[in-house]
């Protein structure tokens, strides 16, 4: 069965800061705990590799749909592969020098069918886990511990 799961939260740092992190695909390993590793093929284009049902690991293409502070950023996975999975995420400046970071991730069945479905549900809680990756997110973003340079930088310490 498809699911979305959608979460927000403020941080204390410019949207101008937060932007340039999340813009950065290949820092989402830092930011999500269940991707291992983002790699940018081209301006459009990344590939993934995130922990999926039962410990199997999951690889799948994107195209990214938008990418700009005002709008934020958008995805979707390429048509041929095992995982369909759009996303987007959203910035706001709510005061100076605070951000709400909105993330909504849709997904469609889970690969291995039902099987596949009843594993993803009975091992994981995806909501808590977005809840847990945004308040990660906000913690080392506010304390300073990320590398903010843009595309091609790395993250700092954690």
């Amino acid at each position: 069965m498809a699911q979305r799961v959608h979460e927000s939260i403020e941080v204390q740092a410019p949207i101008r800061d937060v932007f340039t992190y999340w813009s950065n695909l290949e820092n989402f390993p830092q930011i999500m705990s269940n991707v291992e590793e983002v790699r940018v093929i081209d301006q459009d284009t990344s590939h993934w590799k995130v922990k999926g049902p039962l410990g199997k690991d999951v690889e799948f293409d994107a195209k990214t749909t938008e990418m700009s502070p005002e709008r934020g950023i958008g995805w979707n996975s390429t048509n041929d592969n095992e995982v369909e999975t759009s996303g987007q995420v959203r910035f706001e400046e709510v005061a100076e020098g605070r951000t709400r970071i909105d993330v909504t991730m849709n997904y469609a069945d889970p690969p291995g069918g039902k099987i596949g479905e009843l594993a993803a549900n009975a091992i994981s809680n995806p909501e808590r886990q977005m809840r847990e990756d945004l308040e990660n997110f906000a913690r080392k973003i506010e304390r300073g511990e990320l590398n903010l340079g843009g595309p091609g930088a790395q993250a700092g310490g954690s």
